[in-house]
């Protein structure tokens, strides 16, 4: 990698971290579901039990949060810390990634620039959120295997990181299982019965570990494997039961269930503050709309041009956007916008090789254009999700548009 990409890389890691870490200490207080998953950290290491947190969800998550606990202290530095360091290093990864798919800096730049400056992946990167650890675990593990190029140690650094997503929430399961087919056909390993041996063992048991190795400290309270394959039945089939009843109702996200929504109408869900006739703080939780309806075109877009140039690395952002969203649109139980996060680097991904094949061909320059606008239009919604002091005139016709629990001081 030339020097110029690696700064590049490490304005892009800035950018997303100073926009994620900036006054992270307010509110100084445990907010939304940081009540319930910062003392399940500290719990589920003490004793092994996943209260007062959703006990359907694997445990990774209680580990990371104990261990940050305990380098930061029990303060909001302590409880934010953890995301807003993966928040940063996904939108890395992302470049990585596209760099990868579209083989120019242009796209990826794109991608990562979206990525760092997204509204929702901002306000999901400043609490507690799995998707944004777990996304960047899987984020990971992608980038490795793009890079194995064959050796052995790299496969299973995808594969332990794989594991990690997994041990942070079920529904990378259809896209793990996916990257180990595409490892097999890789070269044609599946003909090569060592090969296909060392493949299937690293990368099937090493997630599979890493996935069952979370549950240790639950283990150490005598329960048997055999018990553990029990649990994790009842686990899924009691996800399965989840409709919007079983929701306290005055949860912000209740007013949009559907993954059908995310890439093609507006969605705002959250909460804010009126302060004085002309001001307010807002957490929101918002599709950038004008950035994020390009994705399903891009994603068609990406699926012809890789089938024309038969290019399975320029379909794997498609393949990876689809193994995911497939899953929640076809699940019975509610999915809110907050589950979108993990999708957001194929989709930019797929939006930056769009624009710049797109701009390639008519002019050069509107390449810049784009760029500038899709970063101008996520700022000016940052304050929106990171409960900044705002005049409230230059924002009120998408408050006055979305679902959002708006109260006045």
């Amino acid at each position: 990698m030339k020097r110029n990409e690696i700064i590049i890389i490490c304005l892009l890691f800035l950018l997303a971290f100073g926009l994620r870490f900036y006054e992270i200490s307010y509110p100084d207080f445990k907010w939304g579901d940081e009540m319930a998953h910062v003392p399940a950290g500290t719990n589920y290491w003490l004793n092994g039990q996943f209260e007062p947190d959703n006990w359907e969800h694997p445990p990774l998550r209680h580990i990371l949060m104990y261990g940050f606990l305990q380098l930061f202290g029990d303060n909001p530095y302590g409880w934010r810390m953890r995301n807003i360091l993966f928040g940063a290093a996904a939108c890395v990864l992302t470049y990585l990634f596209a760099r990868n798919v579209s083989g120019g800096r242009k796209a990826a730049l794109l991608a990562g620039v979206l990525l760092a400056t997204d509204p929702l992946h901002i306000v999901m990167s400043r609490y507690t959120f799995e998707e944004i650890y777990g996304g960047a675990f899987f984020l990971a593990a992608i980038v490795l295997y793009q890079r194995h190029a064959g050796r052995s140690w790299l496969i299973a650094a995808s594969a332990f990181f794989m594991g990690c997503a997994l041990a942070t929430k079920w529904y990378y399961v259809p896209c793990w299982l996916l990257i180990y087919l595409l490892l097999l056909r890789d070269n044609r390993n599946y003909r090569s019965v060592g090969t296909a041996f060392f493949i299937t063992a690293t990368y099937l048991f090493i997630p599979a570990s890493v996935f069952i190795g979370s549950y240790y400290f639950w283990f150490m309270r005598g329960y048997t494997f055999s018990e553990f394959l029990q649990f994790i039945q009842d686990a899924y089939f009691s996800l399965q039961t989840y409709r919007p009843e079983s929701y306290n109702p005055e949860m912000v996200f209740l007013s949009h269930t559907s993954a059908l929504e995310w890439f093609i109408r507006s969605v705002t869900v959250g909460q804010g503050t009126f302060i004085g006739a002309d001001r307010g703080e807002f957490i929101l939780y918002m599709n950038s709309l004008p950035v994020w309806i390009a994705t399903l075109p891009a994603m068609v877009f990406l699926a012809v041009l890789a089938q024309r140039r038969k290019s399975l690395e320029l379909g794997l952002p498609v393949l990876l956007f689809l193994g995911t969203y497939s899953l929640f649109v076809g699940v019975k139980r509610p999915t809110f916008i907050y589950s979108a996060a993990p999708l957001l680097p194929f989709a930019f991904t797929a939006i930056g090789c769009l624009v710049t094949e797109v701009t390639g061909r008519v002019n050069a320059r509107l390449y810049h254009l784009v760029l500038v606008t899709m970063l101008a239009w996520n700022l000016y919604l940052y304050p929106l999700a990171t409960a900044k002091n705002v005049p409230v005139a230059p924002y009120q016709y998408l408050l006055d548009d979305s679902d959002a629990k708006l109260f006045r001081q």
